[in-house]
C-alpha cells in the first residue's frame, strides 16, 4: 500500500525506477547514488507485509533527521523521476506475492516508463556471457527509442549469444537470471500485463561491489540522460561503512 507524504504528490507521467534486491546489493546502491546525487525527497512509503521489517538512522545526506523503512518512494522536484529504495529483502516464500504488489503500485502509479536494476550472479553466467559488457538488458514492450539506446550503448540481451533454446520468440531469458531477487517475478508479471519495461542487469560477484554499483548507475543514466554525464556521483555518508572501510562504532554491537 503506498502511503503518500502529501495529498499533492503525483507520478503520472514520471518514470520509475526500481531497485530488486539482488547479489551484492548493487541495484541498491547504486539507487543510493542516484537519490543522494540528485537530492531527491521522499514523498512517500509503500507499507508491505512481506518485507522484513526494519528501521534506521537516513542513509542519505540531504535528510539527516530522516528514519528509514524498508520500502520508500522518492521524487524529484520536477516529478520527472520516481525512485524507489528497498532497505529489506521479501520474506521467505514471499518473492511473488512481494512483485504482484509491485506491480499494483506500477499500474496504480501512471508511470510513462519503468526501469528495473538488478543483478545476477557472475559465477553462475554462460559461456556467452564471460566476454564482453558485464550489464546486460530484458526488455518488455520496449519503447523504440530506448530500443535503439541500448544497442548504441552495447547494453546487449540477457541471452545474447545463446541459441535459441523455446520456440517462444516473446519469451524473456529469465534462466539466466541468477540470485536476482524479486526480478524473475516482476518481469514476468510486466510481460502478462503488456506493461513496458526495461530491466538493466549487473553481472557480478558478491564482494565489495562499490565499482559494480556505480558502473549500474552510470549505465542507467546513460541510457535515460538522467544528470549531465559532466556530474560525479555523490555517495551517501552511510557509504562509509561499506566493507568495514573505517572501524565501525562500538555502539552497534
Amino acid at each position: 500500500m503506498f502511503v503518500k507524504s502529501a495529498d499533492t504528490v503525483s507520478t503520472s507521467g514520471s518514470t520509475l525506477i526500481l531497485p530488486s534486491v539482488s547479489i551484492g546489493n548493487v541495484p541498491q546502491l547504486s539507487v543510493d547514488l542516484l537519490i543522494n546525487t540528485l537530492e531527491a525527497t521522499r514523498v512517500g512509503i509503500i507499507h508491505s507485509p512481506y518485507l522484513v521489517p526494519i528501521s534506521g538512522t537516513s542513509g542519505f545526506d540531504h535528510l539527516p533527521d530522516q528514519r528509514l523503512v524498508p520500502l520508500e518512494v522518492y521524487q524529484t522536484p520536477d516529478t520527472k523521476w520516481t525512485i524507489l529504495q528497498q532497505r529489506s529483502p521479501p520474506l521467505a516464500k514471499h518473492h511473488r506475492d512481494f512483485a504482484r504488489e509491485l506491480m499494483d503500485f506500477i499500474e496504480l502509479g501512471s508511470f510513462s516508463r519503468v526501469v528495473v536494476l538488478t543483478s545476477s550472479d557472475a559465477a553462475l553466467r554462460g559461456d556467452a556471457m564471460i566476454d564482453g559488457p558485464q550489464i546486460r538488458s530484458l526488455t518488455v514492450n520496449c519503447e523504440d527509442v530506448l530500443a535503439n539506446k541500448l544497442r548504441e550503448l552495447s547494453l546487449s540481451s540477457l541471452d545474447s549469444g545463446y541459441a535459441q533454446t523455446t520456440k517462444d520468440s516473446e519469451a524473456l531469458p529469465l534462466k539466466h537470471l541468477h540470485a536476482a531477487g524479486v526480478a524473475k517475478p516482476l518481469l514476468k508479471l510486466c510481460q502478462a500485463a503488456k506493461l513496458p519495461v526495461i530491466a538493466l542487469v549487473a553481472l557480478v560477484f558478491e564482494g565489495d561491489n562499490v565499482h559494480d554499483a556505480i558502473n549500474l548507475a552510470n549505465a542507467t543514466n546513460s541510457l535515460l540522460g538522467i544528470v549531465p554525464t559532466t556530474q560525479k556521483w555523490c555517495p551517501p555518508q552511510s557509504w562509509q561503512w561499506l566493507m568495514a572501510a573505517n572501524n565501525a562504532p562500538g555502539e552497534m554491537f
